[in-house]
């Protein structure tokens, strides 16, 4: 029987050449594989007899059966088709390709060719039955109808020629036999081929598949496994090939063990077997077993399929690990977190957001977020939500307050971004930081910053932007601002008696008095020290700021105890007037403290109100000062001496040393106008130096023109004194000049030295110790005893010009000065008449028994040249 689809001589069409010279190949190798050569075809034809005679019987019949050929196939072929099985391998329509087919197959069985080319036909017919699965049962049943058809042709035509029938039975019979071992012998070796193949194949993929596949015999002892297996035992491939191993020995898991015992039992599958390969290089793995019943050679097996799930495993627990950081992270993390939906409810929060709020997390999962907006930040919060849910942010941050379950505010730094969840619907994230104990800070750090810490009141920073704004509104209102520049009266004597604890006590109760003086829209601030300022806005005019100032004023002059003593405090008030006398906060500032100073001027306790002629006094104040540091620098200062005489020989026994200040570019200045500004500004300090050094120089310049010696006295400041370690700086500059102690006396006032007589005590204890002379300036202007100075070591008393003046006219005058000698002699101290100017001063004094006396009587002061001639004179 041949193939149903094409003879050996059909030309397969172009496209299928190259599997047609395949198809040759496989033919070729299957003769080379079954030793298909020239001498097994002689071998197989010479026990089938097939000799010449039956080849020359078969050409003899040739042409007989040609005209029988339509005939035979007809009845052939409907015994074929009669069977479904075989129907279904032709396919629908095949008869009539058939019928060609097999006329040629016929054709050439008893042609008398049956060399290379027939037997190729022969391997080819049997190669392709065996592909097209046609049974060999069908093959074998096939050639029984064929002889059957053919003997009943052959005896219609032969019965009459027994011999020649015969011989042509025997050779149709040899040729058929031949023709079927051919194909019958490949029909089984291409089944065998293809079976080899197929296993090839199985094995190729059971090797090559993901998982690990072990085979196990019925006695639960591995029988193979492929190379996924053997990787994930870590067991060589060959592990298996000499013997077989327990299963428990090979994978030492008793639960996977006792699975594939029951599976062997009852052939109930088991699924997920976890098993735990540990001791392996790369660490331990995970394997997820399936256990499957299967039957070969007749008995039970088990196919054990391992799936290697450590990474899926390891990555399952990062992902619970994760979600478990996560949640403790989010429940315990320091910030609050809130996740919304896109209408604002709370789906999801924390344990920090229910401590901010004050709600149970299953009361804040009941609210919408917007239920704890502060009413005036809904409407900005709902344009950036609506940001984000455009897209047109990705998040945002802000500071703002919530509204907490009790009601109170409690300020919050909120950062809000949007996200999709796994469905696609729009969330947001929000991360809420509790700052309140922060804006708190802030605020006390502002409340530091803009106001004094002592009094509470606001400072200067505060003060000049409030002041800002009340200009810019009287501008717009086209009302008046005053601005009060208000400095305590003798404070500094309270601190200096009483101590600092009592001026800041004093300090505070005057911000008190201040602020209960004013309405609410004025503001008071401390400038510093005892300076206060206040700002009176929207005012009709002046008027309006002198009733402010009076009420100040009384409210200030009350008693106050402090220390066990009673003290009446009071101020003075200078004031400037928006916009009259500037338009801007410094202009007015710098008024108001003119006016102040022109209060001061008035004995305190008063107010001012700014005037140009201030202004020009504040200007020309500024001017003084600046050219007085300019004299410094440019040696303007110069020592004249007025003599210290002898009442009773008319003798010079000293000189006071006088400054003076000769600009190089005009006149002398009067010390009246520049001493007290030098005080002001402590450029009396570095001035008075000057003038200790210069004065002791010019005596040792006189002692060295050799001139009798003569006691120069200078002049000590209060800042000079008090300031500075005079004792320390008088023995610096006794050792540079090489003035004689003896000679130098050092006056100082008398008020100066009851502002603090201990400092005072001990500063003139060094003083005199060195041999310096002291003098007390003044005396009978600071109010002070005699006995009072009995503590400190003087050596002279000077009675101030203001006692001298009218001593002839007026009696009190007149007795003063004479108890004052009288107290003083009675104390061993001499006494110094300053301003002696009348004969009949001098006179009284010289009738009173006072020791000295300078003044225009006797000599003006003079240059040191004018002091030369006078003591050459005298000796």
């Amino acid at each position: 029987m041949t193939s149903p689809h094409r003879s050996s001589t059909e030309q397969p069409p172009a496209s299928s050449s190259h599997e047609l010279r395949t198809f040759h190949d496989v033919i070729d190798d299957i003769a080379r594989e079954i030793g298909l050569d020239s001498d097994e075809v002689e071998a197989r034809k010479a026990f089938l007899e097939l000799g010449e005679a039956d080849v020359a019987a078969l050409r003899d019949i040739h042409e007989l059966l040609d005209t029988q050929r339509d005939a035979f196939s007809d009845r052939f072929y409907a015994h074929l088709l009669a069977f479904p099985q075989l129907s279904a391998l032709l396919g629908p329509g095949a008869e009539t390709r058939l019928r060609h087919v097999q006329a040629s197959y016929f054709s050439s069985l008893t042609n008398g060719d049956y060399g290379q080319d027939y037997i190729r036909e022969r391997l080819r017919v049997g190669v392709t039955h065996q592909r097209i699965g046609l049974d060999p049962k069908w093959y074998i049943g096939a050639y029984r109808k064929y002889l059957s058809e053919l003997h009943d042709i052959l005896w219609r035509r032969l019965h009459g020629q027994p011999e020649r029938f015969r011989a042509a039975v025997e050779a149709i019979l040899k040729i058929v036999c031949f023709d079927m071992g051919l194909a019958l012998d490949t029909y089984a070796h291409a089944d065998q081929l293809a079976n080899l193949q197929n296993q090839n194949y199985l094995e190729q993929v059971i090797d090559g598949m993901p998982a690990g596949l072990v085979v196990v015999d019925s006695e639960l002892r591995a029988c193979s496994m492929n190379r996924m297996m053997a990787d994930l035992l870590g067991a060589p491939d060959e592990a298996l090939a000499e013997e077989r191993l327990p299963l428990i020995e090979l994978i030492p898991c008793p639960e996977l063990a006792a699975c594939a015992a029951e599976t062997l039992r009852t052939g109930a599958p088991h699924d997920n077997v976890l098993v735990t390969l540990d001791g392996r290089a790369d660490g331990v793995r995970y394997v997820d077993f399936n256990i499957r019943r299967a039957r070969k050679d007749g008995v039970h097996i088990l196919l054990l399929i391992g799936q290697d799930i450590t990474f899926r495993r390891k990555a399952r627990l990062r992902l619970q690990e994760s979600e478990e950081f996560f949640r403790l992270t989010f429940n315990q993390a320091a910030v609050g977190i809130v996740l919304l939906g896109a209408d604002g409810r709370v789906l999801r929060t924390n344990s920090k957001m229910s401590q901010i709020l004050g709600y149970s997390e299953i009361e804040l999962l009941a609210r919408f977020y917007q239920q704890f907006m502060c009413e005036e930040d809904l409407v900005d919060e709902q344009a950036l939500i609506g940001g984000l849910r455009a897209g047109e942010i990705s998040e945002y941050q802000r500071e703002k307050r919530l509204l907490r379950r009790d009601g109170a505010r409690v300020w919050v730094s909120v950062t809000v971004s949007s996200m999709r969840d796994a469905n696609g619907n729009q969330r947001f994230i929000c991360v809420v930081k509790d700052i309140q104990r922060q804006k708190q800070a802030e605020e006390a750090l502002l409340r530091m910053a803009n106001h004094d810490a002592l009094t509470g009141l606001p400072n200067r920073v505060l003060m000049q932007d409030r002041l800002g704004q009340a200009i810019m509104h009287a501008h717009r209102t086209r009302r008046q601002v005053a601005v009060m520049f208000i400095d305590l009266d003798r404070f500094k004597h309270v601190n200096d008696s009483l101590g600092h604890d009592a001026g800041d006590q004093l300090i505070v109760e005057i911000a008190r008095r201040l602020s209960s003086s004013l309405r609410e829209s004025d503001t008071v601030a401390r400038q510093g020290g005892d300076e206060f300022v206040v700002v009176l806005p929207d005012l009709a005019g002046k008027d309006d700021a002198a009733k402010v100032a009076r009420k100040l004023l009384d409210n200030l002059f009350q008693p106050l105890t402090l220390r066990g003593q009673e003290v009446f405090p009071s101020g003075s008030i200078g004031i400037a007037m928006y916009p009259r006398d500037g338009e801007d906060s410094t202009t007015l500032l710098k008024c108001a403290d003119s006016a102040m100073y022109g209060s001061k001027g008035q004995g305190g306790n008063h107010y001012s109100f700014y005037t140009a002629e201030m202004g020009a006094q504040a200007y020309e104040h500024l001017r003084m000062e600046g050219a007085l540091q300019r004299a410094l620098q440019r040696q303007e200062f110069l020592l004249h001496y007025q003599p210290v005489v002898d009442i009773g020989s008319g003798v010079v026994t000293g000189v006071e040393a006088l400054l003076r200040w000769q600009p190089l570019d005009r006149e002398m200045v009067s010390p009246a106008e520049f001493i007290p500004l030098a005080e002001e500004t402590g450029l009396i300090v570095p001035i008075g130096d000057w003038v200790l050094a210069t004065a002791m120089r010019q005596q040792k310049a006189w002692v060295d023109a050799g001139l009798p010696p003569v006691r120069v006295s200078v002049n000590l400041s209060a800042r000079q004194f008090l300031g500075q370690d005079v004792a320390q700086r008088v023995g610096v500059l006794l050792k540079e000049t090489g003035c004689d102690p003896a000679f130098l006396t050092l006056e100082i006032t008398e008020s100066v030295l009851m502002e603090n007589p201990v400092a005072a005590t001990e500063t003139m204890g060094r003083l005199a110790a060195m041999g310096v002379q002291l003098a007390i300036d003044d005396f009978g202007t600071g109010y002070s005893s005699l006995a009072s100075l009995k503590r400190f070591p003087i050596h002279s008393l000077k009675i101030d010009r203001s006692f001298v003046m009218d001593l002839t006219q007026d009696a009190d005058d007149a007795a003063i000065v004479n108890a004052v000698i009288a107290l003083a002699h009675s104390m061993k101290l001499n006494v110094i008449a300053e301003g002696v100017e009348t004969q009949e001063q001098l006179a009284f004094l010289q009738q009173h028994g006072c020791d000295q006396m300078q003044g225009y009587c006797f000599s003006r002061p003079v240059a040191p040249q004018g002091i030369e001639a006078m003591l050459r004179r005298e000796a």
